[in-house]
């Protein structure tokens, strides 16, 4: 047991991929990207986000593929110029795409971007080859009753506007957490919350509307590539049971489970997630 710990310590270390903060000029979106050889991996954040969430597993999988992790429009350094609606930003990433000269993607969303990853790839069969959904918000009327809570008439928006206070409150701790740290709680909640704070909430706003307009549920049964479901065990945003039901609605879908991660396995369990998305990569 001593020589796999050992054994794994190294392969942390070992040969990092350089990650790359870089800017697209036609389309305005800011992007990182790591790895210049081998097959493409897209890899699209969730609602109130950040491109650099994918940093541990973009470092990692660089070695091997080729990944491009944008922020999406409303979120980091990418404005939202265009209509907040998960069609719009599918179509932003499609020519993100095209303008790399991306083909044959595995395509990675989490949460908000599971739903536009699915809207993607049922718009672009020639682009994506693999989909992968992140504890996805898809099928949105199913998930919890308080996952709207920021949509109720009365104090939806006051709510919004208290928890991203919060955010600028504990945002000097959170700037502080390094991108690779590791893994846990606390550490990646105080870095998303740092990242919230900076964003335009009227923005962040307009696209959380826009996701809960959604029917990208409807039509999961369309999707015809390879597909699997990853959920936190203990998510209670997009609950285990609700990914279940995500990966059941997809023909052939699978389904993991990563062990004590919440609702953003990549950034509280970047090892065990790494290897999940690994496994479903090295599959014919």
């Amino acid at each position: 047991m001593g020589n796999t710990a050992t054994r794994e310590l190294k392969d942390a270390v070992a040969d990092p991929a350089t990650v790359t903060a870089l800017h697209h000029p036609t389309l305005d979106i800011g992007y990182l990207q790591a790895g210049a050889t081998g097959p493409v991996v897209v890899l699209l954040h969730g609602w109130g986000a950040f491109k650099e969430l994918w940093w541990s597993t973009i470092q990692r999988l660089g070695r091997d593929y080729r990944c491009f992790a944008p922020d999406f429009p409303g979120h980091g350094d990418s404005p939202l110029r265009h209509g907040a609606s998960i069609t719009a930003l599918a179509e932003t990433i499609a020519a993100f795409c095209d303008d790399l000269q991306l083909r044959d993607v595995t395509l990675i969303g989490h949460s908000m971007g599971g739903a536009v990853a699915v809207e993607l790839t049922l718009a672009r069969p020639d682009l994506v080859q693999r989909l992968l959904l992140v504890d996805p918000a898809v099928d949105v009327q199913r998930m919890p009753p308080f996952a709207r809570a920021y949509l109720l008439p009365t104090f939806g928006w006051a709510a919004f506007r208290f928890v991203l206070l919060g955010a600028r409150i504990f945002s000097p701790i959170g700037a502080q957490v390094p991108h690779s740290h590791g893994g846990g709680w606390l550490r990646p909640w105080l870095r998303r919350g740092a990242y919230m704070a900076r964003f335009d909430p009227d923005a962040l706003y307009q696209l959380y509307r826009a996701l809960f307009a959604s029917g990208t549920g409807a039509r999961l049964t369309q999707i015809a590539v390879p597909t699997l479901v990853i959920s936190g065990q203990f998510d209670g945003l997009v609950p285990t049971e609700h990914a279940r039901r995500v990966a059941r609605s997809i023909p052939g879908a699978r389904y993991v489970e990563i062990p004590g991660a919440i609702h953003n396995p990549m950034d509280e369990r970047p090892r065990t997630f790494e290897r999940a998305v690994r496994a479903f990569l090295a599959e014919p």
